[in-house]
């Protein structure tokens, strides 16, 4: 009889097996909801983005920036922004910023990078390489963070970093 159970046993775990491979299969193999076949809305935002909007922008924003035009560069910013920060929060920020940079004699727009979704709303990073005259560093990297409206794009965050100094220190 033992011979007889053996067979019976063996089919009983390898059919166990093929089920559990099965299931495994599945659960990690299964279509989400970030592979859908068709382009998902921030996808379609990043593709809006062209280089001449994102240097108009930085040029608006460099002027402002360059003219110490502390009022101009608070009014620049998008209303979600203006929620978060106080003009003269920002104020008194750009004032330490001024004699660490100096100013921005060019601006160079780099690439444009998706910076993260926030209830439905994508936010992107606008990278440029600048150049800088009047302070300690000669060159750096600026980001605008900025989000896409109906009319162009809301600017939300703005930095600015020195990346090299005269005589390469």
């Amino acid at each position: 009889m033992a011979s007889e159970r053996s067979p019976l046993i063996d089919y009983a775990i390898i059919g166990l097996l093929l089920v559990n491979v099965g299931f495994t299969a599945y659960a990690t193999f299964r279509p989400t909801a970030t592979n859908n076949a068709e382009p998902s809305a921030s996808a379609k935002s990043k593709l809006d983005i062209s280089d001449s909007q994102a240097s108009a922008l930085a040029a608006g924003v460099v002027k402002l920036y360059n003219a110490k035009d502390n009022f101009g560069l608070y009014q620049s910013f998008d209303s979600l922004a203006k929620a978060q920060l106080t003009q003269e929060q920002l104020t008194g920020q750009l004032n330490q910023l001024y004699p660490i940079m100096g100013t921005i004699s060019d601006a160079a727009f780099s690439n444009a990078v998706l910076a993260g979704n926030d209830a439905g709303r994508d936010y992107f990073h606008l990278n440029y390489k600048v150049r800088l005259t009047g302070g300690p560093f000669t060159a750096g990297d600026m980001r605008l963070t900025v989000t896409p409206r109906d009319d162009g794009f809301g600017l939300v965050g703005f930095y600015i970093n020195g990346t090299s100094q005269p005589g390469g220190q």
